[in-house]
């Protein structure tokens, strides 16, 4: 059995080298699939502990099995890799970072880097302690995650789960919302399903002087509009936390011009799929009733029930085991955190199979790491990453029976 003891020392132990790698994958961050230099350092890290990748998106996404020899479950851990198209400052809220990117136009303000850094870590941990663990463990670095959506980095991962059928998923993200040394890993929704819709009207173009000649297109955009804002959010139950924004009306250039077509486009966000079914029904019916009111026809060049990232929804079970597993390790880190309304391609993973993404945080307002994510400021108080390092490995022993 790995003692919570032995588990600290070696973290402490591993964390010099821990920071190092973050600073490392922070100064040369790489975008959504073409992580090529990120890759092929953990490529290289994994050989050491003897330990080959099975690729998922070659040459950069690929997962590696580790079996303790002993029976027990198999856990999967997921990490993400890419950085975002955003230039970095090199100063936080207060001071100059620790480490700034050197590719211009990518930028780790996102956590990912440190994501990379702890499984890593991790993946180190487990194989030094094989002999006290039980089962098998899948570490798996994703590729594309900030571009999921559109590149649907996310399915090719998601099949393989389906064929592996490990016992369940594990995952963290960093929060710079929370406080270093804090962290979540309740039970329930915690991060959003999101959709987008961008719809095309056409009508009939003309001279403003003779608008009874043409068919306007604006008309019912600016109705869609006005009954998305004012119709669905009133419809949603009150126990259900959704959002929803239009964002752009495009149609005509000129004051004197009614145009041939008219585009609008937004998008929402919710906790479940059923509150996304909702929206989106909605939606289709406001846009089909106001051009149909209209005169116009439309397409959808994006539609509404295209649902691009699924919730990410934590597992009672694992969470139960979660929170004994944090409350060992990390007496007093336990905190209790509202759903966050972003995106994550985790989801996806905990549709196939039970999973907990744990709510790790970053912030430290007297060293200026607290701006939000996808902020050109985000930074992130280094300590937090032991902390994760350290609940991975206890939740890993109590979970696979070790």
């Amino acid at each position: 059995m790995l003692q919570s003891e032995k588990i600290l020392e070696l973290v402490k132990e591993l964390e010099p080298q821990l920071i190092k790698e973050r600073r490392r994958f922070h100064e040369n961050a790489e975008l959504s699939c073409v992580e090529y230099e990120t890759a092929q350092y953990i490529i290289a890290e994994m050989a050491k502990l003897g330990l080959s990748p099975v690729w998922v998106r070659e040459p950069v996404s690929a997962y590696f099995e580790f079996d303790t020899g002993r029976p027990g479950k198999t856990l999967a851990l997921r990490a993400d890799m890419d950085a975002l198209a955003m230039q970095e400052d090199e100063y936080n809220l207060k001071q100059k970072k620790l480490a700034v990117s050197k590719n211009a136009g990518a930028c780790h303000a996102c956590g990912h880097d440190g994501h990379t850094a702890m499984l890593l870590t991790v993946a180190r941990a487990i194989v030094a302690c094989k002999d006290e663990l039980c089962g098998k463990f899948i570490f798996f670095f994703e590729s594309g995650e900030e571009k999921g959506a559109s590149l649907d980095t996310s399915t090719p991962f998601v099949d393989i789960l389906k064929k592996l059928r490990p016992d369940a998923i594990w995952g963290i993200h960093l929060c710079s919302f929370m406080d270093c040394g804090k962290i979540s890993v309740q039970a329930g929704p915690r991060m959003a399903t999101s959709g987008h819709y961008e719809v095309e009207i056409t009508g009939k173009g003309g001279h403003g002087s003779t608008p009874y000649l043409a068919v306007n297109p604006l008309y019912p955009a600016a109705q869609i509009a006005a009954k998305i804002q004012e119709t669905i959010p009133p419809s949603i139950p009150e126990n259900e936390i959704a959002t929803i924004a239009v964002t752009s009306i495009q149609g005509g250039e000129t004051w004197n011009v009614i145009p041939d077509t008219a585009v609008v486009k937004g998008t929402f966000r919710c906790c479940s799929l059923e509150v996304f079914d909702l929206i989106s029904g909605q939606i289709a019916s406001i846009v089909e009733t106001a051009c149909k009111g209209g005169g116009c026809t439309y397409s959808y060049l994006h539609a509404p029930d295209s649902s691009e990232f699924k919730p990410v929804v934590n597992h009672p079970a694992i969470s139960a085991i979660a929170e004994k597993s944090l409350d060992k390790i990390l007496p007093g880190a336990r905190a209790e955190e509202p759903m966050w309304l972003a995106s994550e391609s985790f989801g996806k993973y905990q549709k196939v199979l039970p999973g907990l993404f744990a709510f790790v945080g970053i912030g430290n307002e007297a060293l200026g790491c607290g701006a939000a994510h996808h902020n050109a400021k985000f930074d992130m108080d280094e300590r937090a990453l032991s902390l994760g390092v350290a609940l991975t490995l206890q939740f890993a022993a109590d979970f696979s029976g070790s």
